[in-house]
């Protein structure tokens, strides 16, 4: 993945995705600028090249309270 950021342009390339209704790309001097006020109005910020397993992975493996609950 090649993203850049979108407030910066193409010669800076992106540290983190974040989502809403649809999704901007930030370097991280933009991210530390904009995290604050995108977060209050709901935005989500998520490390580009980061692999993050969701909770739901460990429930449907039968790990976790739905499979303790079985």
């Amino acid at each position: 993945m090649n993203e850049t950021c979108d407030r910066c342009g193409p010669a800076i390339g992106a540290a983190y995705r974040v989502d809403r209704v649809g999704e901007l790309y930030l370097c991280g001097q933009c991210a530390s600028r904009q995290w604050r006020a995108l977060s209050a109005q709901g935005w989500t910020f998520w490390p580009l090249g980061v692999h993050a397993i969701a909770p739901q992975a460990s429930a449907a493996a039968g790990y976790g309270p739905v499979g303790d609950a079985a």
